[in-house]
């Protein structure tokens, strides 16, 4: 009888113990067909993420009682199409072959004080790219093909600014949910961080990052605003010190109408050097149809050389929701460079899948392009 007792109670306290912690494993699976054509070049393709990242990943929290719970969560981008993973976390086909939790690897502790977040994860300067975007940055239709800058200050530099994920942070977040995405918060919600350089014996501190971002959602108004401010590789006027000095502006807003959620956004990409600023805004739409949604945008963007360069994106799509969990989709875009502008297509799942600039080749115009696209994505 005695024994019995001591089982009974090992049982209800390994209960207990369960009941206060959690692991998860979650992820998405995203697979389409895609045409991209530019200036003479064109490319079908098996596409991966035109809807939404593919990714694997596992999450979990521990009640700590009062009031206080520690969580991980750690995140792979999969390129489903050649059965890879991508140790980028950008699905860059570049870097892939091997599985690493590049998307996102994160500790916290969370409270009534709201959460404090450390490692890997998407920063404050990135999210209003993909909120204010109905195409949430993926695909053909993707704002962030032209609002993401251009050379070394966007997509196809190494400015700290222009990625979508930055190791070696340290963070802070208010008005969101323990362990959540830091996309959309509730109420007044606030994202601050730090990234570390890291570097030793007074080296120039590039990848160094700060930022930080506030917003208010409640009812159908969302709107936020960000800055940042980042040190990466040295242009021509910044050698001596050894990096460029780079800063990030942007604020959206949304206005859900019932029948449609309206979009804009203005922002600004500037580093240091003379001529090297991007300016861009974008008006966008998602429209209630049926068992799905009609994704509307047009984004414009102009640096200020000499020669004023600069693009606009005008794109479209139509999302079918299958279930709450599988969804069809198509989208369609044209990008219409202006003068000596040099803005492409990045694809699905952070960029690198065209791979159309680096086709062109340096001091080649990159002229008009179309892209399309349609799959499935799925999600557990």
């Amino acid at each position: 009888m005695k024994k019995n007792l001591v089982t009974l109670a090992a049982l209800i306290l390994a209960g207990a113990a369960s009941a206060q912690s959690s692991v998860a494993l979650f992820g998405v699976v995203d697979a389409g067909v895609a045409r991209y054509s530019q200036g003479g070049l064109g490319k079908t393709m098996l596409d991966t993420s035109g809807l939404g990242p593919s990714s694997l990943g596992f999450r979990g929290t521990e009640d700590l009682g009062g009031g206080l719970s520690a969580h991980f969560w750690l995140e792979a981008a999969l390129l489903n199409d050649v059965g890879a993973g991508s140790s980028s976390g950008n699905g860059n086909p570049s870097t892939n072959g091997g599985l690493a939790f590049g998307r996102r690897g994160t500790v916290s502790i969370a409270g009534r004080f709201g959460e404090v977040r450390l490692g890997r994860d998407t920063p404050p300067s990135w999210w209003n790219h993909v909120v204010f975007d109905p195409f949430f940055t993926a695909g053909p239709g993707s704002g962030a093909n032209i609002t993401s800058g251009g050379g070394a200050n966007g997509f196809a530099g190494a400015n700290p600014l222009s990625f979508s994920r930055i190791s070696n942070t340290i963070q802070y977040q208010w008005g969101f949910a323990p362990n959540a995405q830091s996309a959309i918060g509730r109420g007044v919600y606030v994202q601050l961080m730090h990234a570390f350089a890291e570097n030793a014996g007074g080296a120039p501190a590039r990848g160094q990052y700060s930022g930080g971002r506030i917003g208010y959602a409640g009812g159908p108004l969302n709107v936020a605003l960000s800055y940042a401010r980042s040190k990466g590789p040295a242009y021509a006027a910044d050698a001596a010190r050894g990096y460029s000095t780079f800063e990030s502006f942007n604020l959206g807003g949304s206005y859900d109408i019932g029948a449609a959620r309206l979009m804009a956004h203005v922002g600004a990409n500037d580093s240091s050097a003379p001529g090297t600023r991007h300016d861009h805004w974008g008006l966008a739409a998602t429209i209630n149809a049926g068992p799905g949604y009609i994704p509307l945008a047009y984004n414009a963007v102009r640096q200020n050389n000499a020669t004023r360069d600069g693009a606009s994106q005008i794109a479209a799509g139509y999302v079918y929701n299958l279930s709450r969990r599988t969804a069809l989709y198509a989208s369609a875009s044209y990008i219409r460079n202006r003068n000596n502008g040099t803005y492409t297509f990045l694809g699905g799942n952070g960029g690198g899948q065209p791979g159309l600039q680096t086709a062109f080749g340096a001091g080649t115009p990159f002229g008009s392009g179309t892209g399309y696209g349609m799959g499935i994505r799925t999600s557990f």
